[in-house]
């Protein structure tokens, strides 16, 4: 991991998604059968992309929260 930003809603941090996701190996896609299971993640769709990025959440309630946490733990307990 390189770094890890940590968000308290969806739209302040909206702009900063948006404007790493062209940045990124992965243009922002999640493999969710790898993410299921456990396994890690290859997806690459620019070969100029320096660093993978993942939007985990969007929450605005406690259960989607809950399930946001699950989502980032399996995406790093693959690295």
């Amino acid at each position: 991991m390189d770094q890890i930003v940590v968000n308290h809603g969806t739209i302040p941090l909206d702009d900063l998604y948006f404007d790493l996701k062209p940045l990124s190996r992965n243009l922002g896609e999640v493999d969710y059968d790898a993410l299921i299971a456990g396994e890690m993640q290859t997806v690459s769709r620019n070969a100029d992309g320096r660093f993978q990025l993942f939007r985990i959440g969007d929450a605005v309630s406690a259960r989607n929260t809950h399930a946001a946490i699950y989502d980032a733990l399996r995406l790093v307990r693959t690295v």
